[in-house]
């Protein structure tokens, strides 16, 4: 096998008698059946109010790290020093970073938009009310827009954080609610900016983020896409659609077998082969992904089948807050693998043998995560409601599709997931 190049968790790999994806049928069917059978847990109120506590309970939490925050909260000279009057002109602010604020609260909002009786909801409803108050918007705008001297200033948080924003945005404009309309308003400026950036930034990537962490272009694709079809950014979507295309339609023979590393919170292979699913025509993806991944019975895709170890994980050293960070971490890309299979397997042929296997290995995934959630601290565990929100959003179904590039003859795409 010759390696051809690699990138981290990515390689690209020649290999004449590489398998495809989708393998032998009969294969496939036999490996379906020896899959233990696989019980969801159920998202009743209890659980919903579990992960709801872990977004309520670090939206008002400041870390004391300003090198996690890039000086967002904290002067960009001298001493360590918090803003004065941060709770009055920023909007997100607690977690670990900028983008966790964020992500926690779509959290929140798509929580409530789901069991507006929740027993948290007078406690969401506050954060949302008392965080986004014209001043609070006005000075995250303020700090995004204008000059930022550190070095990399420019770039802070994004895609990622802009991804985020603009996934809230999407879930506010969409919704119902009187609290929805004033929530998307207030973010509204904000959010058009970033969408202007990340389409500036998509068409100037040269090369894709391939790593299992959260600048993965693919993983970052998604999250921007679901904000952009809900807020109806038709040219967002158009950006992602042929941008995916651009710089993954082209990959061949994902090595399954670097995943995960030390720290990681993103399947590299997996986000990728679920954005592609969401920007290309069923039949055309499915021969892409035919040599993508390896087959699903294959040695090499059984790193999905089995639980993240994070067994290497010390949290009782030195370094034990980064330890558990990265315990945290590993829990989450469980959740975020099985986000991801569910997707591929919502653009799948419905007869593929394949659908069963994915959709059994995401809630075996889901359930691994979920055992596991209470392990970590604050530190690591802030961020784990909002990715098993993902994962059971995704349960309901396929999410939307981007454009494709050339609309042909004014109809509507019909494409891998569509409903």
């Amino acid at each position: 096998m010759k390696i051809l190049s690699c990138t981290l968790m990515f390689c690209l790999v020649a290999s004449s008698g590489m398998l495809a994806q989708a393998g032998d049928p009969a294969k496939v069917a036999a490996y379906l059946k020896s899959l233990p059978a696989a019980e969801a847990v159920p998202l009743d109120e209890a659980r919903r109010e579990m992960l709801a506590t872990s977004a309520i309970l670090c939206s008002d939490h400041i870390q004391e790290s300003p090198a996690n925050r890039n000086n967002y909260l904290w002067q960009y000279k001298g001493s360590p020093q918090l803003l004065d009057a941060y709770l009055n002109n920023r909007a997100f602010y607690g977690c670990a970073n900028w983008h966790d604020a964020v992500a926690s609260v779509w959290m929140m909002v798509s929580t409530l938009k789901q069991d507006p009786k929740i027993s948290l909801n007078t406690t969401i409803k506050d954060i949302a009310t008392t965080h986004f108050k014209k001043p609070n918007v006005d000075g995250e705008y303020a700090f995004f827009s204008g000059e930022r001297p550190t070095p990399g200033g420019m770039s802070f948080e994004r895609p990622y954080g802009y991804a985020w924003l603009l996934k809230l945005y999407g879930e506010a404009k969409a919704g119902s609610t009187e609290d929805d309309k004033k929530l998307a308003t207030a973010v509204a400026p904000l959010a058009r900016w970033m969408s202007e950036r990340l389409v500036y930034y998509f068409y100037n990537l040269k090369f894709p983020f391939r790593s299992g962490v959260e600048t993965n272009t693919a993983w970052t694709m998604s999250l921007a896409l679901d904000g952009a079809s809900l807020s109806e950014d038709d040219t967002l979507k158009r950006t992602i659609h042929d941008n995916a295309i651009r710089l993954f339609s082209g990959d061949k023979h994902c090595a399954t077998n670097f995943e995960p590393q030390n720290n990681d919170l993103i399947s590299a292979c997996l986000s990728e082969a679920a954005i592609m699913s969401r920007v290309m025509e069923q039949a055309e993806y499915l021969k892409w992904l035919d040599t993508f991944l390896p087959p699903v019975y294959s040695d090499a895709f059984q790193v999905y089948a089995k639980p993240v170890d994070i067994s290497h994980t010390n949290t009782s050293g030195a370094d034990a807050q980064i330890q558990q960070i990265a315990q945290t971490r590993l829990i989450g890309l469980q959740f975020q693998r099985a986000t991801s299979m569910l997707t591929i397997a919502y653009a799948l042929p419905k007869e593929d043998a394949r659908v069963g296997v994915l959709k059994n290995l995401a809630t075996q995934n889901a359930k691994w995560a979920y055992e596991k959630y209470g392990t970590g601290g604050y530190e690591g565990q802030h961020f784990l409601g909002t990715y098993a929100l993902l994962y059971e959003n995704e349960v309901k179904g396929p999410a939307p599709l981007a454009p494709p590039a050339k609309p042909k003859d004014g109809g509507t795409k019909s494409a891998a997931g569509s409903m």
